[in-house]
């Protein structure tokens, strides 16, 4: 599976959430409604990137909440909304969101830790007599598409205000550590390709991280790039 993008005249966002990292944050592109998918390794470094955005949002004023059934308890932070779900839909998603849609501050930034705990709810028929899919029909690269394109309609929902949402995604374990990165490394979330605006995977080598940007509304992709972290 593979994304091109044969647009040469991309335009950029014109507003963006703060970012701890100066160079990924560029690549990111963290506006408003937006999605955007974040590949890391199991327990490495790199995949705590989404409690560490919640975090500096949070610092600098942005609503935020972050989906992390994983995180250990800590300190509560103003701004910042923790919600430790075993199991998450774009559902459950979007009622957190929509709680805070009236108010003074609504949700700037969602952070989901990670794709693989979200299973989409199957929908109703759209007709009496149209069958109902049962669960275990349902292909999960089906269900993993499904999750994407909700939560790209939440993310772009102007009665939540357009929340940037960032999902992040546990890659699967690489032969070697200096194997360059590709989709498939994703696994099912490789899904997110067709509904992200975003899609980067990131490995670290000695001293940098290794950036593979498999999707980018607003550059080339796929391309590879190397930062410091």
């Amino acid at each position: 599976m593979q994304q091109e993008n044969d647009e040469q005249d991309w335009g950029q966002p014109t507003e963006v959430l703060p970012s701890p990292w100066p160079e990924l944050g560029e690549l990111l592109h963290l506006s408003p409604g937006h999605l955007i998918g974040i590949g890391a390794a199991r327990d490495s470094r790199e995949a705590e990137a989404g409690y560490d955005l919640a975090l500096h949002a949070a610092a600098h004023g942005v609503r935020t909440l972050l989906f992390a059934p994983d995180l250990p308890d800590r300190n509560p932070v103003p701004n910042l909304t923790v919600q430790r779900r075993l199991t998450l839909s774009p559902e459950t998603v979007e009622k957190d969101v929509s709680s805070y849609a009236h108010m003074p501050d609504p949700v700037g930034l969602v952070v989901i830790d990670h794709f693989q705990l979200m299973s989409p709810v199957i929908p109703e028929p759209e007709y009496r007599d149209d069958p109902v899919d049962d669960p275990e029909d349902v292909q999960p690269a089906d269900q993993a598409a499904d999750t994407g394109r909700r939560l790209k309609m939440l993310a772009t929902n102007t009665d939540y205000h357009r929340p940037t949402i960032v999902v992040m995604a546990r890659l699967t374990p690489l032969a070697d550590s200096t194997d360059p990165l590709v989709l498939d490394h994703l696994g099912l979330a490789a899904e997110l390709i067709y509904d992200t605006d975003t899609l980067v995977l990131l490995n670290r080598t000695i001293g940098d991280i290794d950036v593979h940007i498999a999707k980018d509304r607003f550059g080339p992709a796929p391309t590879r790039t190397t930062i410091r972290w």
